[in-house]
């Protein structure tokens, strides 16, 4: 095998940090050169000032750098064009337009909603202990904080002001002792602005959230449910009709 083909391999175990998806496969390896041991390497972010760009920097010098042969490694770094982002989330859900995983007969996630008949009642303090219980048994976990009215599972989380990366219309759901986190607060312009949705807007609400987030292969998730039996609690069950209820009560 070549040194430039032992080069091309070697970059295949490089993930993308944030799609756990190897950088070839994703097109993010725009151009690959060697000539005498010295390499450079021209990369494609999906997003222009990627907050992964220096982990990717550092995971790729390395991967290259350990051939042998190798004396230098250049990168530099350019941004993908829309029809390059628009193959990534094809790649990334399987060919398919946008749809919710876990409401597939083939999902083998187990989706509970998190409800209680009334506010003040730890329900969110449950969904996130469980939560990270459960991570640290090695299980693949994640949050959804539906709760549009009063979001507390970022505060929780420690992801207070913080927000996922987008590609277009997908979305990377931040992490957190193990659990992949989407709440309603990442995305209002700021944490006070009141939500005034009902009914069909709060199904719309929930299936973009549900539908727009790259969540990955899960063993778990908990959506974390407004106080009472409302709108979403009903569109929970129209939406995932495996899903199950676990309900809070003092």
């Amino acid at each position: 095998m070549s040194l430039i083909d032992q080069i091309a391999d070697a970059l295949t175990a490089v993930q993308d940090p944030e799609l756990h998806r190897s950088i070839t496969d994703l097109g993010m390896v725009e151009d690959l050169n060697e000539e005498n041991g010295d390499v450079t390497v021209s990369i494609l972010l999906t997003i222009s000032g990627c907050p992964m760009q220096d982990r990717l920097r550092n995971d790729i010098s390395t991967a290259i750098s350990a051939v042998a042969g190798v004396k230098s490694v250049s990168l530099s770094f350019g941004v993908m064009s829309q029809a390059q982002r628009d193959n990534v989330k094809k790649i990334m859900r399987n060919g398919r337009e946008k749809f919710i995983p876990f409401a597939q007969p083939e999902s083998l996630t187990r989706v509970i909603g998190i409800a209680s008949g009334k506010g003040g009642v730890g329900k969110s303090s449950v969904t996130v202990n469980l939560a990270v219980a459960a991570a640290k048994k090695g299980l693949r976990v994640g949050i959804l904080d539906a709760d549009v009215y009063g979001h507390s599972i970022p505060r929780l989380m420690g992801l207070m002001g913080q927000r996922p990366t987008a590609i277009d219309q997908m979305f990377i759901p931040l992490e957190s002792f193990g659990v992949k986190t989407v709440s309603m607060e990442m995305f209002k312009p700021e944490r006070s602005d009141a939500v005034a949705y009902r009914g069909p807007l709060l199904h719309r609400v929930l299936e973009q959230l549900l539908s727009d987030a790259y969540w990955g292969d899960l063993d778990l998730l908990l959506i974390d449910l407004p106080p009472g039996t409302g709108d979403l609690a009903i569109s929970l069950g129209q939406l995932i009709p495996t899903s199950e209820i676990l309900v809070v009560t003092t």
